[in-house]
């Protein structure tokens, strides 16, 4: 075989091929989420403490 034939897949390693490429996008769309509501929390977070603060004379 050379590098310009095309590798011929069976209906199962397509089906498997598209089952990786299903749990690997679910995992970066859980870690995106995860870091917008870090980032979220942590924006909230910094803005309370701005107001929460006593000013000093």
């Amino acid at each position: 075989m050379t590098q310009h034939q095309p590798v011929i897949l069976t209906a199962a390693e397509i089906q498997d091929i598209e089952a990786r490429a299903h749990a690997m996008r679910a995992a970066a769309m859980a870690d995106a989420l995860r870091a917008l509501g870090r980032g979220t929390v942590n924006l909230v977070l910094k803005l309370s403490a701005r107001f929460a603060r006593p000013r000093t004379a």
